[in-house]
């Protein structure tokens, strides 16, 4: 895959679900702000602060993006891949365009480390046997 992004980061919002019609089809997409911090251990005071880091708009497609929508919710923190798109855009006031970036992503996952208190899983899907 060109472009690889891996982050992990924390959610400004919760994700917005969207319908979209591509080619005629509607698809489904989650849009999302993540920050994607970095820390480091600061000797002097004994513990982690954060030194820096950036925002970047992530879209996921499909049924991953409904999950997304609907289970993930502000200020959770994500484990993000997949691959880093330029596109171009015009910020209010601006006369010319920028370019600007976003993650479109194959895979989000909550990371457990973080205030999760617990987990549900669905039933196990049943299988249709296909006649012999």
């Amino acid at each position: 895959m060109p472009n690889q992004f891996f982050g992990k980061g924390n959610l400004a919002d919760a994700p917005t679900l969207k319908i979209v019609k591509i080619a005629g089809e509607d698809r489904h997409v989650a849009e999302m702000r993540v920050m994607f911090d970095e820390y480091r251990y600061n000797e002097e005071k004994q513990e982690y602060e954060q030194k820096g880091g950036f925002w970047m708009q992530v879209s996921q497609w499909d049924e991953a993006g409904q999950n997304a929508a609907r289970l993930l919710r502000k200020g959770a923190r994500v484990k993000v891949e997949g691959s880093l798109r330029q596109f171009m855009y015009t910020p209010d006031g601006a006369k010319e365009p920028v370019p600007g970036f976003q993650v479109v992503a194959d895979e989000i996952a909550l990371c457990l480390g973080s205030r999760i208190e617990n987990v549900t899983y669905a039933p196990k899907r049943e299988r249709e046997t296909e006649p012999a």
